[in-house]
């Protein structure tokens, strides 16, 4: 199984992370997201693969069963993930994914994945974020924090404020920040960080004066590990 269930792993010879969002939340998925998959594999080959939540629709066992045929299709290539919204009740997603919260290792780089999946940035999770941080950490959870255009589908205002307070205290550990949850591919900057939503892997929405503005292309997120770039691989729909 290349599914990572533990809280903490140590990844060695990892060069390229691909970090998504939201792949199988969406009736119809299977028409998008493979496609995206395969494109992804072909052009980039990456090691890893990080997922900020919604593996599936109503959190069904089959549901679970069916994405991982896409995802156990890869070779050498290994899967995190940590639950959205869709993933809930969670008796599920633990079986197939493991852990809820997560610590990977990869060369320079800390990646922690924080659960959000009850759309709430709890005291737990804080506390998750300041047990592990560490310098060049890059934090990866479902539901983004409150910005500019993103307030129509983000934490409530109380775990935003939360949530962002964590974050200004470690600004100068923190590298990068992705998120799901938005369907869409939509960047903003909070103390210089750069904020990432990349829920765009089953559907892909234009994300414009707040709100959904019609279809645009598929993306996942490319993250070299020796340099720490990023870089957008995209695919058009019909």
């Amino acid at each position: 199984m290349p599914i990572i269930k533990r809280k903490h792993s140590s990844l060695n010879g990892i060069k390229t992370v691909a970090i998504l969002a939201d792949p199988a939340c969406r009736s119809g998925w299977e028409r998008n997201f493979p496609k995206l998959l395969k494109k992804v594999r072909t052009v980039y080959a990456p090691d890893v693969f990080l997922v900020a939540g919604d593996l599936a629709l109503n959190a069904y066992d089959h549901e679970y069963k069916t994405v991982l045929k896409y995802i156990e299709a890869g070779e050498n290539e290994l899967w995190a993930a940590v639950p959205g919204d869709h993933d809930r009740p969670l008796k599920y997603f633990r079986k197939y994914f493991g852990s809820i919260r997560k610590v990977l290792d990869i060369g320079q780089w800390r990646f922690i994945g924080v659960n959000t999946s009850n759309r709430m940035f709890l005291k737990r999770e804080a506390d998750w974020i300041q047990d592990n941080i560490e310098e060049n950490t890059v934090i990866f959870s479902h539901v983004p924090p409150e910005a500019s255009g993103w307030t129509f589908h983000s934490l409530w205002p109380i775990s935003s404020g939360h949530f962002l307070e964590v974050i200004k205290k470690y600004q100068k550990q923190i590298k990068a920040m992705f998120f799901g949850h938005i369907h869409g591919y939509s960047r903003k900057k909070v103390f210089d960080i750069p904020l990432i939503v990349t829920g765009s892997a089953a559907e892909s929405k234009i994300i414009k004066n707040n709100k959904y503005n019609g279809l645009t292309s598929l993306k996942m997120v490319i993250f070299d590990v020796e340099t720490g770039k990023m870089s957008i691989c995209a695919l058009g729909v019909r």
